[in-house]
């Protein structure tokens, strides 16, 4: 289900009002029918088109786009050995050249100088006061979340404001702000939003923001911040709103029928439809799938699942009595995630051992794939909306802020198995877990197998504010596989001496480079920017 339609930025019309008033010596009339900034921002068709335009950079290519570079940085993906840039992300090697460093700066300031445009213009017209709280509300929802990814990811949180639409030298070469104004601005326009945006949308506007969305990224971005107390409030309305349930399958949250379903709390809308005007690489589809699928699926395979990950997923524990179980390895969820040597599984309408599984490719991403069709289309355009926050999420969340403000390790590990529960895993008794060892295993276990492959960044963001990276990586890049024709294993004495079976790490190299630099976390400032900007000051 496709609804609401994202629309090309209106973005630069100011410079194109600048540019018409340039040439008014030669021109006794100006096109009626050219847009510019007196005759756009007349009606309410014209601020629901501009907040499209917002909208339409959540779809941009280091965003959510593409998605690929999004679950790199972490122990469950690997890139393939053709991927440059990829390597280098997933090896902590952030040159304020690197792709993804500067691409996601551009789209998401991108999205925020829009945002600006709508909120701005908004203050100069006067419409009924619902509409106007409604389209302030979106724009300030969308404008907070694009400087919360920005934050969390670029120089420890000290990045540009923009709050106005540059008109000067002096708007546009502004200097860092601090850490604690750019989060202050987050909460403020997230709070508002929270505030004035509607419970639920009808089926034509699916994909909007709503009320559960500000509030879950609200609580995200306490958590981030290590705010228990107040991320577990926001986690907990949004769990006694009952506006949300888990899906019957884990599946339903990636594929293109459950779309909007009723554990989604926000969702990028794409559409594989090529419309007028529009070429293959248009953000109203995303590339993901083909950029995932194998190459024997018709796709570029640009990342797949780490060994580690491979293994931690075989060895979910799958429910007995659970009569879905019946005659299975593995798990649900597992099932649902990755497709890997040996699990029996049918992918792109062939049995898996169709796939050449290769060292170094051992298994193939399942989630956001169009796995059940022959192969990915040949436009490269995926439909599959993408999930940016659903209730498992807040589930384990939940379960999180209470090990770290009460430790009431009963009420934590109830919203654990219910996640479990949903995929036929077995259920973790409370008596075998104390406060810590069941955060560990939310930590190391439970969100990783879960959400896997999902979201903004949402793996190398949990790693790192939890402040573990470095001792996951530490870990992950000593284990020894072994890899043979019918199947990956962990290694053992015997396979040293086995002609079938190559032995092979991973993760070597980021795990020697995060112990290189202090910084490596975090994003630098684009070289891009450094260059344009007269009024930044970089140490």
């Amino acid at each position: 289900m496709n609804t609401i339609r994202f629309y090309k930025p209106i973005g630069y019309l100011f410079l194109l009002a600048f540019t018409l008033a340039s040439c008014s010596d030669f021109l006794d009339q100006q096109n009626p029918n050219t847009i510019t900034i007196g005759n756009y921002w007349d009606t309410k068709d014209d601020f629901e088109k501009g907040l499209m335009s917002v909208y339409n950079t959540l779809g941009d290519e280091f965003v959510l786009g593409s998605n690929t570079y999004n679950h790199l940085m972490s122990e469950t993906t690997m890139p393939d050995p053709w991927a440059a840039n990829a390597i280098d992300a997933n090896n902590f090697i952030f040159t304020n050249i690197n792709e993804i460093v500067v691409n996601k700066w551009r789209n998401l300031y991108r999205g925020i100088f829009r945002a600006n445009q709508v909120l701005e213009n908004l203050g100069s017209v006067n419409f009924d006061a619902e509409f106007e709280r409604g389209i302030e509300a979106e724009a300030r929802f969308l404008r907070g979340l694009y400087y919360f990814w920005l934050a969390s990811c670029y120089n420890d949180g000290n990045i540009i404001v923009h709050t106005s639409i540059p008109i000067d030298n002096e708007d546009f070469h502004r200097g860092l702000s601090s850490r604690e104004d750019v989060y202050a601005l987050i909460y403020d326009d997230l709070k508002f939003a929270q505030d004035n945006l509607p419970r639920a949308w009808n089926n034509q506007n699916l994909g909007r923001a709503t009320w559960g969305a500000a509030t879950g990224i609200l609580g995200q971005v306490y958590i981030y911040e290590g705010d228990y107390i107040l991320a577990q409030s926001e986690f907990k309305k949004i769990i006694d709103s009952g506006l949300y349930r888990l899906a019957p399958n884990l599946g339903w949250n990636s594929d293109l029928e459950n779309e909007h379903n009723m554990e989604s709390i926000f969702e990028v809308n794409f559409s594989d439809a090529v419309k007028p005007g529009e070429d293959n690489n248009n953000n109203h589809a995303t590339r993901r799938a083909y950029e995932n699928a194998p190459q024997e699926a018709g796709g570029n395979r640009r990342i797949e699942p780490s060994y580690y990950f491979i293994e931690l997923s075989k060895s979910d524990p799958i429910d007995p009595a659970n009569p879905i179980n019946n005659g299975q390895t593995f798990s649900q969820r597992c099932l649902a995630t990755i497709c890997f040597k040996g699990d029996g599984q049918v992918f792109y309408q062939r049995p898996s051992t169709e796939f050449p599984f290769i060292v170094g490719q051992e298994a193939h991403i399942k989630k956001f794939q169009n796995w059940t069709w022959h192969q990915e289309p040949n436009t490269e355009r995926s439909g599959i909306n993408e999930r940016v926050l659903r209730l498992a999420d807040v589930f384990l969340m939940y379960a999180e802020t209470v090990l770290k403000t009460t430790g009431d390790v009963g009420e934590a590990i109830e919203y654990v198995n219910l996640v479990r529960e949903r995929s036929a895993v077995l259920q973790l008794n409370r008596n075998d877990y104390s406060a810590g060892s069941l955060l560990n295993h939310i930590m190391r276990i439970e969100r990783p197998l879960e959400l896997a492959f999902e979201g903004h960044m949402i793996r190398f963001q949990d790693l790192k504010r939890w402040g573990i990276i470095k001792d996951v990586y530490d870990e992950i890049s000593t284990i020894e596989y072994a890899s043979t024709r019918d199947e990956l294993r962990f290694a053992t004495s015997a396979d040293h001496t086995n002609p079938e079976a190559t032995i092979s790490k991973q993760y070597e190299v980021a795990a020697s480079n995060l112990h290189l630099s202090t910084t490596v976390l975090y994003f630098p400032i684009p070289n891009v920017e450094i260059i344009n900007n007269a009024g930044l000051i970089v140490p």
